[in-house]
């Protein structure tokens, strides 16, 4: 954990509360408990991405201009916690569309990390659905985290995972099984912290 530097973070669910197919900015909240070990890592040299799966654009469900007024929202909120986004990448396509960016296939790494030079052996993806676990596994990951809000109790009941008795739990080998299952975003970044501030404490 203490290698990883970039956080690829899935958006609806993850890193804010699940609204369906959310087309109004006024209607994004942060998820309780994200921001302030974002920050923190964010000051410990860590970069933060979004992939995520906008399907709501290719059912014609909202168009890409309601999209990209509620990632503007979103942008607003982090940046007034002191937070940045360093990039993001969706998918409009609908599931039937069968393209290469919807997840759990690895375009939008591909875009992420050819336009930023990531590396997927210190990145960790965390996400509330399986597809997001097996997006990480599949671009080689160093670690992945299957976060309890959103859709995340349904994606643990579908992998035999129950919740945690600890906010964050290590998760028996399995297929599609993450590297962690945890209570939310804010309780994984938060052990993140702890550890970070461990190495860096050592290294000073």
């Amino acid at each position: 954990m203490t290698g990883i530097d970039t956080i690829l973070l899935d958006r609806d669910g993850t890193l804010i509360e699940e609204r369906h197919y959310l087309r109004d900015p006024d209607l994004v909240t942060l998820i309780p408990g994200v921001a302030a070990p974002l920050r923190r890592l964010g000051e410990l040299g860590c970069s933060f991405y979004l992939a995520s799966n906008q399907s709501g654009i290719g059912r014609g469900l909202f168009s890409a201009d309601e999209y990209r007024r509620v990632h503007a929202r979103l942008e607003e909120l982090l940046l007034a916690e002191g937070i940045r986004l360093a990039g993001a990448a969706h998918c409009p396509h609908a599931p039937e569309d069968g393209c290469q960016c919807r997840k759990p296939r690895p375009g939008l790494w591909q875009e992420l990390a050819g336009t930023f030079g990531l590396s997927a052996s210190n990145t960790v993806m965390i996400g509330d659905k399986v597809a997001d676990i097996r997006f990480g596994q599949a671009i080689g990951c160093a670690e992945t985290v299957l976060v309890l809000t959103g859709h995340g109790p349904e994606a643990a009941r579908s992998l035999g995972l129950e919740a945690p008795g600890a906010p964050v739990q290590r998760c028996p080998p399995g297929p599609d099984r993450p590297t962690w299952l945890a209570r939310d975003l804010g309780s994984y970044l938060s052990q993140f912290v702890q550890k970070k501030e461990h190495v860096h404490a050592h290294r000073v």
